[in-house]
């Protein structure tokens, strides 16, 4: 069974879309958008090069993660170079430039075709780990960030071992246990397991295709032609579903069922990219849920990029012609962002492919016409039509002066920074979530912002565009207006956090609240402290029907006391044991105080002895 829908409060969604069918947010007096090149100035331009003859996989990838590894509040880069190369780890200075970390770090990883990295705090410490994907003979890797500025190669302790080409990688909470699971693609191999890994929390993570029900990726002569894979909420049911753009009419829609399974509902009537290379997913036409764009192949029997419009119940139509966002040319790595700031998601999209027709393909920029319904592509007068191989594409706001910058990231050539020079001439809006441990970023988080009479919303992701990926942020244009009258944040636990007459033109962090009835927690200890009396090691099975074991490892002999709230604060299950050191496990079993069955839904455990306590999530599904 699905547990309630925790997204939206009591007259809280409709509301706002009904508003937002008859006003919109205050846009700004019509006026150029214009970018500049600084790939040299800022020490942006680095690129990717494949030894030997360059086979169809290896012409295909690329990739640049983007993220505040550093903690500093200024996002950074990290780039593979292909085997001719060394990966670099561009810290951004917060002057416009960038300076290579990665030998200091521990990643100046070199004579390796490495593809589609992502940030993410998969281990839920507060920092960013680093994964990076892998074609032909390299594998992929995994990264915890030490938290002083260096990684630590850990991939044999995940449990994730890959043989297939890795292209691009997602994470998300697919299962609402807080830990963030992984997604990759592997294209251009027989269909077979190694697509959605479940993270286990502790540090290791587990296959799970079969046992979910991610099956039927291929098409019917068995091969695997996953390339770009997401993570959104795309029916609103507070459950992260699953999108791959794939290749050779593969593009696939999965359903999260809420019980830790998946169904395929694609409708092949509607999903109908001929070549899904790349994908990126917003509310381009504010009605409260995600639209999804897949770039394509356009020219003699390829049909170009496509638009699903998604009517609320994440099964979409296409919109492609509609919208005017056909064509790509050869397309590969794509983003929506406000980058005119106007409030209404634009797209831009990178393309490009080795031979006449499409070598000097030039990117695409779609921008909205404000109505919700149409785009004009305007790279060319937008000053940001670059025409090298383009791969992966980040959107972001990467000199924090308000408006979004790209940076396009090319193989067979350097990579190109464009700083944006008129987004910031609206009104704009950023938010920052931070939670507790495990997700920490609050990947699936929704942020609302209200104003002018309409709302805009984006989900908090660490997704991937095709081998790149934005920061987990929400940024939000605001046309003319000066204040979002109501910001809602609907945090990944249930609670929602309500902010008015909130003031334009800053970056807003927000940290997410404890449930109600809760203490604050105890702040993460630095790691050359002494260690704490328990550590959590994860919780099995999570959903769970009949019992859930809570895993530790006891460090000194204390009295450990075990509590389970609701997310309401209210207090359902409470014991008491003493706990010799070495590893220990506490049970619930789903019911009471007075052990009557325990409704379905999420609750909150803590264990707690006199100087250290631990938190997690669960989510409780009772049989029948």
């Amino acid at each position: 069974m699905r547990l309630p829908c925790f997204r939206y409060p009591a007259a809280g969604l409709a509301a706002r879309v009904a508003l937002s069918a008859t006003a919109t947010a205050a846009p700004s007096p019509c006026a150029a958008l214009s970018f500049t090149d600084v790939t040299t100035s800022s020490g942006a331009g680095h690129g990717y090069q494949l030894s030997g003859v360059l086979t169809q996989i290896k012409k295909a990838t690329a990739g640049v993660a983007c993220g505040d590894y550093d903690a500093d509040g200024w996002p950074d880069l990290y780039i593979v170079a292909g085997d001719l190369g060394t990966n670099v780890l561009l810290r951004n200075q917060g002057d416009g430039t960038f300076l290579d970390e990665a030998a200091a770090a521990g990643v100046a990883i070199t004579g390796e075709m490495g593809s589609g990295p992502v940030f993410a705090d998969w281990d839920g410490d507060g920092d960013l780990d680093l994964f990076i994907g892998g074609i032909v003979i390299t594998p992929p890797r995994m990264f915890r960030n030490e938290g002083d500025g260096t990684f630590a190669d850990i991939t044999g302790q995940t449990g994730v071992q890959v043989t297939n080409s890795t292209v691009s990688t997602a994470f998300g909470d697919y299962n609402n246990d807080d830990h963030l699971d992984l997604l990759m693609t592997h294209w251009g191999h027989q269909e077979g397991p190694g697509h959605l890994w479940r993270n286990n929390g502790d540090g290791t993570f587990a296959e799970v295709d079969s046992l979910v029900g991610l099956i039927g990726l291929s098409a019917a002569t068995g091969e695997d032609w996953t390339l770009t894979g997401n993570f959104a909420d795309v029916n609103n049911d507070g459950w992260m579903d699953i999108l791959l753009a794939s290749d050779f009419r593969t593009s696939r829609i999965y359903h999260n069922n809420g019980d830790g399974t998946f169904t395929n509902v694609t409708d092949p009537l509607v999903i109908t990219d001929q070549n899904g290379m790349g994908g990126t997913i917003a509310d381009y036409d504010k009605d409260g849920d995600l639209d999804w764009y897949v770039t394509s192949i356009l020219g003699g029997q390829f049909g170009g990029n496509r638009m699903y419009n998604n009517p609320g119940n994440g099964l979409f139509t296409d919109s492609t012609d509609a919208t005017g966002t056909r064509d790509g040319q050869f397309g590969w790595g794509a983003t929506f962002g406000d980058f005119n700031n106007d409030s209404w998601a634009d797209i831009y999209t990178v393309n490009g492919w080795f031979n006449a027709s499409w070598q000097a393909d030039s990117a695409r920029l779609f921008l909205a016409d404000g109505n919700g319904l149409t785009f004009t592509e305007v790279a060319g007068s937008a000053a940001c039509a670059d025409t090298g191989q383009g791969r992966g594409v980040v959107a972001f706001d990467y000199d924090r002066d308000g408006d979004l910058d790209l940076f396009l990231n090319n193989h067979s050539g350097p990579s190109v920074l464009y700083r944006n020079e008129d987004g910031n001439t609206n009104h704009w809006l950023t938010v920052k979530l931070t939670a507790p441990g495990p997700n920490t970023e609050q990947i699936g988080a929704r942020v609302y912002a209200t104003s002018g009479g309409a709302t805009q919303m984006c989900e908090i992701r660490a997704g991937s565009n095709y081998v790149s990926q934005n920061p987990a942020e929400a940024h939000f244009g605001l046309g003319t207006v000066t204040t979002v009258d109501l910001l809602e944040v609907h945090w990944t636990d249930g609670q929602v956090t309500s902010l008015a007459n909130v003031p334009a033109d800053q970056y807003l962090a927000l940290s997410r609240p404890d449930p109600p009835g809760l203490d604050a927690p105890l702040p993460v200890p630095p790691r050359d402290l002494a260690a704490p009396d328990l550590q959590l090691l994860g919780t099995h099975p999570n959903p769970f029907q009949d019992e859930v074991s809570v895993r530790l490892s006891v460090h000194t002999p204390s009295m450990v006391r075990f509590s389970v709230y609701t997310t309401s604060g209210r207090r359902v299950h409470h014991a008491e044991r003493f706990l010799e050191t070495g590893n220990a496990t506490l049970r619930w079993s789903g019911r009471d105080s007075q052990g009557r069955p325990a409704a379905a839904g999420v609750y909150w455990f803590e264990v707690r002895t006199q100087k250290t306590r631990v938190r997690g999530k669960l989510v409780h599904i009772p049989t029948g």
